[in-house]
């Protein structure tokens, strides 16, 4: 399929319904994050005890991702959720399930990250050499999400993301598999640098929404890697 953007492309008034519901919410998010009053409970102080998270710790860390889903998300999401109200009656509705559907999905990708982030967490307190190299899991981080934006799997992830035919969920699910590796970059580092979360929601938002938003990819993934490679050299390290 060519990259000609959404199959069925909304008209204005659309866009400009969809834009009016979801640019607030992800506005408002951006201003919560900005303005620290969530806090920003990152995965390390989740899981830095090396114990079961406190459910109420659990539930902050989650609370905070959903303001990132929000904040992140919901824009690229505003091209498909007009295409969808263009073809039903009831777009309120339409919105309201494609914005439970994609927080649900990263919800669950944010849970299974902390699963596996407990078993890195378990390997570097085991392993003395790891332990005194941690910048080295975040290195492994980088260098994975930029191979990932290098693969042609990735392009037609994009693309597929594009497309505003079927239910929310498979929405949800494109969206998922087109920017799982920028969100795992977003995992790491994000949830501590409003800097870097801002940096790849705009990368998603370009790659999901413009209409050559593919050819983004190879250069960031390259730009990846290339920080991954750079970055132990300076003192200051990874912000």
């Amino acid at each position: 399929m060519p990259e000609m953007g959404l199959v069925a492309r909304p008209g204005p008034g659309r866009t400009i319904q969809a834009a009016a519901a979801l640019g607030p919410l992800a506005a408002a998010a951006w201003v919560m994050l900005a303005s620290g009053t969530v806090g920003h409970a990152s995965h390390d102080v989740v899981l830095g005890s090396g114990q079961l998270p406190r459910p109420g710790t659990l539930l902050a860390f989650l609370g905070n991702w959903q303001l990132m889903v929000v904040a992140t998300m919901l824009p690229p999401a505003i091209p498909a959720v007009a295409a969808r109200a263009r073809r039903t009656r009831g777009w309120w509705a339409t919105t309201g399930a494609v914005v439970a559907a994609t927080c649900a999905v990263w919800t669950g990708f944010a849970v299974a990250m902390l699963a596996g982030d407990s078993m890195v967490h378990r390997l570097v307190a085991a392993w003395p050499w790891l332990g005194n190299r941690q910048w080295l899991v975040t290195l492994a981080v980088l260098i994975l999400a930029g191979a990932v934006q290098l693969a042609p799997f990735e392009r037609r992830a994009l693309a597929a993301a594009r497309s505003a035919s079927g239910p929310p969920w498979r929405y949800a699910v494109s969206c998922l598999r087109s920017c799982w590796a920028l969100m795992l970059v977003m995992f790491a580092l994000g949830v501590e640098s409003l800097l870097w979360m801002a940096l790849l929601a705009a990368i998603m938002t370009v790659e999901r929404v413009a209409r050559h938003g593919s050819r983004l990819a190879p250069p960031v993934g390259l730009a990846l890697i290339g920080f991954a490679v750079i970055a132990p050299l300076h003192a200051g390290g990874l912000p």
